[in-house]
């Protein structure tokens, strides 16, 4: 284990407006003023994102094994000798990760000793622990705590990133802009012809996505093009959230708290952050005080619904309320519901019961695709004779 003394993501954080000035200054002042504002300030968000780093204790193992300590003989001045002590090496999984190196360049803000020194093979974090209970919760502490504390951090930083962001863009364009005024008026005073390069070669204005995000190409200004979203992207999409949401399962007291707005919150941040698809160009953002809308330049392509369990009558008037919000063209709808009782067989079994009783619904179509996620079929709510697919998803937060 190591003390540390590195730096945090809180500091980054803080720290954003002068990485982006610094960055801003490195850049080609002509290409600057001729990028689209609103389209670079996103592109510059992307880019000082982080991801946070995932782990799944379901899927935790541990392996028994022996290894030989150097001890140190009080009796004999100081002679060492070897001591063979039985370990633990907990084997958990973690999500994908492209910084992965650079993300423990950071720690958290929060101290708690010294973190232990990490070990992975692939997407599997090893840790070593005393072959004792304690020293197999302690090292789940452990984890909870240097990993959780780094994500918490990216969270709250990655929400704020725009509004820090912007200041700095803004003042950087108005000097440029300035600047390039006063030199047209001054050339136009002068009244001499400019120089032309023959040779120059006309710099395309380019903005590259990060990977960890999907961009929609633009459409041509000569045609508009329809946005849509085919299953594999929808299931895809559901993939990540249920994979994300095991982290409030994982320490449901801090998410508890929560009302449905702050954790719908957290799922828009983590979506614009990490979401894996391939579609151009979209953001999630808010379209009610619960919901979550995958929106493109063309409109709304899809609707997720985040609700607390209250009982199958209000798992309906979710449904109902998600319908409102579908066009004719969205064949996809997602609705998730955190559940703080403690029974969440009995919540997923009502809920069930919710969907195969309402008016929409198509018989024989539901599907279940695990304990607490299952997928269903409805007339669509502007044409009975088109199917919309909603994606149910059950978190739970019972403690």
């Amino acid at each position: 284990m190591i003390m540390w003394t590195g730096p945090t993501f809180q500091a980054y954080y803080q720290n954003i407006h002068r990485i982006v000035g610094e960055k801003l200054d490195k850049e080609d002042s002509d290409y600057l003023l001729q990028v689209d504002f609103d389209e670079y300030l996103s592109f510059l968000v992307d880019e000082a994102k982080w991801a946070p780093l995932l782990w799944d204790e379901s899927q935790m193992t541990v392996e028994p094994f022996s290894t030989k300590l150097q001890r140190r003989d009080k009796f004999h001045d100081g002679q060492t000798y070897q001591v063979e002590v039985q370990r633990f090496r907990l084997r958990i999984p973690i999500s994908p990760h492209s910084q992965r190196a650079d993300y423990f360049n950071f720690g958290p803000s929060k101290r708690w000793g010294a973190e232990p020194e990490w070990r992975f093979e692939g997407d599997v974090l090893i840790h070593e622990v005393e072959a004792t209970e304690q020293g197999v919760k302690k090292g789940i502490e452990e984890v909870r705590f240097w990993l959780g504390n780094r994500n918490e951090e990216i969270e709250a930083g990655n929400e704020q990133l725009k509004d820090h962001i912007r200041p700095v863009w803004e003042a950087k364009r108005k000097r440029l802009e300035e600047r390039q005024s006063s030199t047209d008026a001054l050339l136009q005073k002068l009244n001499i012809p400019l120089h032309q390069d023959p040779n120059a070669k006309v710099k395309p204005i380019e903005i590259k996505p990060r990977h960890l995000r999907t961009i929609i190409e633009k459409p041509k200004p000569t045609s508009k093009a329809e946005a849509t979203l085919n299953r594999s992207d929808v299931i895809s999409l559901v993939d990540f959230i249920e994979q994300y949401t095991r982290q409030f399962e994982v320490a449901p007291r801090t998410y508890q708290k929560m009302d449905e707005e702050e954790l719908r919150d957290l799922l828009v941040g983590m979506m614009n952050a990490n979401y894996p698809g391939s579609a151009t160009g979209e953001t999630f953002s808010k379209l009610g005080k619960t919901d979550v809308s995958l929106q493109v330049d063309s409109g709304h392509v899809l609707i997720c619904e985040c609700k607390f369990w209250s009982g199958s009558n209000a798992y309906k008037e979710a449904m109902d309320q998600l319908f409102r919000y579908l066009t004719w063209r969205q064949n996809y709808g997602v609705l998730i519901h955190f559940c703080k009782l403690k029974d969440m067989t009995i919540a997923v079994s009502e809920g069930k019961r919710a969907v195969t009783e309402h008016s929409s619904f198509t018989a024989g179509t539901l599907q279940e695709q695990s304990e607490t996620r299952f997928t269903s079929r409805h007339a669509h709510p502007q044409d009975a004779n088109k199917l919309v697919e909603i994606l149910h998803l059950f978190v739970d937060l019972s403690v």
